[in-house]
């Protein structure tokens, strides 16, 4: 199954007043139906080779090469599944115009994130994460600290909350550097939708014997909020999960919705 589908119900109502003096007919509402759209984006690793002899040559044993590659396979991971995240989460967010904002961190200090926040009006505290580059998070916190309240004989004081308003950040240099992300509880999901396959294997049909090392898997990314449109194809590689036409909002509310992308760079 390329595409994972689920049917969600849309209800949304609200009391309204009522005449206790009426003997009139009402008309029953009827309740709506959606679908949410998860799309699979299958991946590789490598393949990796080496022969036996540039082991032996360094007094070293060649299963050390799988545990090389063994070690980097785990970061390469965990960081190609951010990447899909983050990807998908930019597209989609950066394609609903009411959930994007623009600010600039040298004149807009903290507002940089509550401009964001706004955008959720009643419903701020729903955002319980912000990810940003390494970058963005250093000039937020130096912004923060220029602005204390007052000096006196060495002791600083700062005024109000931390300078990511007490929340938590991803800090993440996969992350755009002009960007940032706002994001609610179960925003985005990337989950491995079959085991992934690991594997070591000689090589023999080679002047010296070598060893390889190849990984391959299949993940789900599943957005909050926003559905993958299944006229943009099967299978995605990372820049068409990353594409903003490949992504349509499928929640009523804005405020249901995955988050907030703040664009660095304009502001007041």
């Amino acid at each position: 199954m390329i595409f994972r589908k689920r049917a969600f119900y849309k209800v949304g109502g609200s009391i309204e007043a009522r005449d206790v003096n009426s003997t009139d007919p009402v008309t029953g509402k009827k309740i709506g139906a959606g679908e949410s759209v998860s799309v699979k984006a299958p991946w590789k690793y490598g393949p990796y080779e080496t022969t036996e002899e540039a082991f032996k040559r360094r007094g070293r044993d060649v299963s050390e090469f799988s545990e090389v590659i063994g070690v980097d396979v785990a970061d390469a991971t965990l960081e190609g599944y951010i990447k899909y995240a983050l990807q998908g989460l930019i597209a989609a967010i950066g394609a609903n115009a009411d959930m994007v904002v623009t600010a600039d961190i040298a004149t807009d200090g903290k507002k940089t994130l509550t401009r964001g926040l706004r955008t959720y009006g009643d419903k701020f505290n729903r955002v319980s994460l912000f990810v940003m580059h390494s970058t963005t998070y250093f000039d937020i916190v130096d912004q923060a600290i220029d602005n204390k309240i007052y000096e006196e004989a060495g002791v600083v004081v700062y005024g109000g909350q931390p300078g990511t308003l007490g929340k938590p950040v991803l800090v993440t240099d996969t992350m755009p550097v002009d960007a940032i992300l706002g994001l609610v509880a179960g925003a985005v999901s990337v989950t491995e939708s079959q085991a992934p396959g690991f594997r070591s294997y000689d090589i023999n049909d080679q002047e010296n014997l070598a060893i390889g090392y190849r990984a391959e898997g299949t993940v789900n990314v599943e957005l909050l909020g926003y559905s993958w449109d299944t006229t943009k194809g099967e299978n995605p590689d990372l820049t068409a999960i990353g594409t903003q036409g490949n992504w349509k909002k499928h929640f009523t509310s804005n405020k249901s919705t995955a988050g907030v992308l703040i664009q660095l760079g304009g502001g007041s």
